[in-house]
């Protein structure tokens, strides 16, 4: 467990991914009910084949009371390079502009950057998510460079920011 100032985050459990997965389904919702419940079972399996995958290590994010309010961690985990990809959703809607994002972000780097060997952070972020890159910015966070993607079929491309920090850049040592 790791404790921020207004955020904890700990391990995931059982219960915890069926209210994550809820609040993802919740973001695809379909026009008849056994396309929500198959959409709900396919999150369900996709989210725990990610949390269970070697390269990554996610985090149930709670508020000082315990409410669990989402989820944050790291995908793609490259030990010999020492870097990996941040990933962060806020799934209780109550929580969301009210800095429990930031404190998640800075208590999980200090963390990470204290404890493992990872130096190098980056996440993507789309481009006109004008408050996550104000809160990615207010952590550290830098804009690497923009990429253009076709996020899903016959939508029109999206630009994506990449955002990087560096261990040097959140007040650690860099080795």
């Amino acid at each position: 467990m790791v404790e921020g100032e207004k955020t904890v985050l700990r391990q995931i459990n059982d219960s915890d991914i069926e209210v994550i997965c809820k609040w993802e389904a919740q973001q695809h919702i379909s026009a008849d009910i056994f396309g929500q419940i198959n959409r709900h079972l396919a999150i369900k399996e996709e989210y725990i084949a990610l949390i269970n995958a070697r390269n990554t290590k996610m985090f149930a994010m709670l508020t000082d009371d315990g409410t669990l309010i989402g989820d944050i961690g790291f995908v793609e985990i490259n030990w010999r390079r020492g870097e990996a990809e941040l990933v962060i959703g806020i799934g209780h809607r109550g929580y969301i502009g009210k800095g429990y994002g930031t404190d998640a972000i800075l208590t999980l780097l200090k963390y990470i950057f204290s404890t493992t060997s990872l130096n190098h952070i980056y996440l993507r972020v789309l481009a006109d998510n004008l408050p996550a890159i104000k809160c990615f910015k207010k952590c550290g966070f830098r804009k690497s460079s923009v990429i253009t993607r076709q996020l899903e079929k016959g939508q029109p491309e999206r630009k994506i920011f990449l955002m990087t920090i560096e261990k040097r850049d959140n007040g650690e040592e860099s080795h």
